[in-house]
């Protein structure tokens, strides 16, 4: 009985000592922004938004600027014409410029939501090229590089991903 004790925590010991699992679980990062802004496809994204918000901007300025001479004018007349009348005309300079602000927060939004979707329709486009990589190189997490305190540069694969992004992707609809 004692032999057989003895044989048992043996084996036990045994097992214990030799079940070891060595497994490498691979982590890497990328620069989600950085890719964005590096990439053929992205450059173009964003420069193509970017020229549609200035040229919108300028709109704005250029509407600011009338509704200014405007009030300008109005208010050089004060001498000549009635204040009823002056009154009159800044009510109704008023409505307008109420009217247009409405219009304006209106057309800001759009953009803020048209970038949105861009961005995203382009993060879609590029997922499954990320996915396919990480399937290539065992990669079980990548995580975007603001998220990191701190990393071996060995992990951070941005560079690597945009050549293929860039070779796979040439140009993005923007809708």
């Amino acid at each position: 009985m004692f032999k057989y004790k003895r044989f048992f925590l043996f084996f036990i010991f045994l097992l214990l000592s030799t079940t070891y699992a060595k497994s490498e679980n691979k982590v890497s990062y990328i620069d989600i922004d950085f890719i964005l802004s590096n990439t053929i496809s992205g450059k173009m994204l964003l420069q193509t938004l970017k020229k549609e918000e200035q040229s919108k901007i300028q709109k704005f300025k250029i509407n600011d600027e009338k509704f200014k001479n405007e009030e300008m004018n109005i208010v050089t007349k004060k001498n000549l014409v009635s204040e009823e009348k002056i009154k009159q005309e800044l009510n109704l300079l008023q409505k307008k410029f109420d009217e247009y602000r409405k219009n304006k927060i209106k057309e800001i939004e759009n953009l803020k939501t048209k970038r949105k979707k861009n961005i995203l329709n382009f993060i879609n486009l590029i997922n499954p090229i990320i996915e396919k990589y990480m399937r290539d190189n065992s990669i079980y997490m990548l995580i975007d590089k603001k998220n990191v305190f701190i990393a071996n540069k060995d992990y951070d694969i941005t560079n690597i991903l945009i050549e293929l992004i860039d070779n796979q992707i040439k140009t993005v609809d923007i809708k």
